[in-house]
């Protein structure tokens, strides 16, 4: 997570451009803003939830619009339910900073009292707004479906009667970085950035399609390796295994009569 400067710094010495004679910061931003957006899809072809955003909290009865802090590009997974898993009750009795001296006559306990209550959720279906408002639109239950409408608001069906929670998961929308930002890539993906802005400004004067095509798969490449997640642990039989997993049976108490 290097600072747009530290970057922009990197990116005009392999430019040989130190002295801002060339590249103006504008153009560099640019060139990095176009990396960033490369990089995050070739992460989102291969390990999405490096991008994802978790949302959680409650519907009031009657609340059935949501709306979210941030523009998503994907809505990847939407959970809710009303009905009460189980509640959790926690007191704390912190002592007052340099308050020792008891109140007198006064015996009422000095505590704070937390309930933190869990749903049992359920995956909602996710649908158009036209082929879910109909004659029904106003039923009021648990949600069981949602739709998007605009671009950043969550519409749920029916009407939450109940107090209500939700989880939506979604893949937010990149923001343009600017001068006075940092990147929001780990620092090994900050090297594939800095390496596609140099490429990218070196390779434009030249107008060459072919080069650029390479340069986009070369760094494409390069994200691929640092992304891919490790393969999932397999327990494979051998061949003369006594257990028969068609039937269920053990045969290894079995023995078999040879023929002579």
């Amino acid at each position: 997570m290097l600072p747009v400067q530290a970057i922009i710094r990197r990116v005009r010495f392999r430019l040989h451009d130190m002295d801002d004679l060339t590249y103006d910061e504008e153009e560099i931003l640019e060139a990095i803003n176009q990396g960033l957006r490369l990089v995050r899809r070739a992460i989102a072809d291969i390990r999405p939830s490096l991008l994802m955003s978790e949302v959680k909290g409650t519907l009031e009865p009657g609340q059935q619009s949501l709306a979210l802090e941030k523009r998503p590009t994907k809505i990847v997974h939407v959970t809710a339910g009303d009905e009460v898993k189980k509640t959790v009750v926690a007191y704390h009795s912190d002592k007052i900073w340099h308050n020792w001296n008891k109140i007198w006559h006064n015996h009422t306990k000095i505590y704070s009292r937390t309930e933190t209550v869990y749903y049992h959720e359920e995956q909602l279906a996710e649908a158009e707004l036209a082929r879910l408002i109909g004659e029904n639109q106003d039923q009021a239950g648990c949600p069981a479906a949602f739709c998007l409408v605009g671009m950043q608001t969550l519409r749920f069906f029916p009407i939450p009667e109940r107090v209500t929670a939700y989880t939506v998961i979604t893949i937010d929308d990149a923001e343009e970085l600017t001068a006075g930002d940092a990147s929001p890539l780990n620092t090994e993906y900050d090297d594939c950035l800095i390496e596609y802005a140099a490429l990218r400004l070196s390779y434009g004067n030249e107008y060459d399609m072919a080069q650029e095509a390479q340069l986009m798969a070369n760094i494409y490449a390069q994200v691929q390796q640092l992304t891919y997640a490790p393969p999932p642990g397999l327990e494979v039989a051998g061949y003369w295994d006594s257990y028969d997993r068609r039937k269920g049976q053990d045969y290894r108490h079995y023995r078999k009569r040879r023929r002579y």
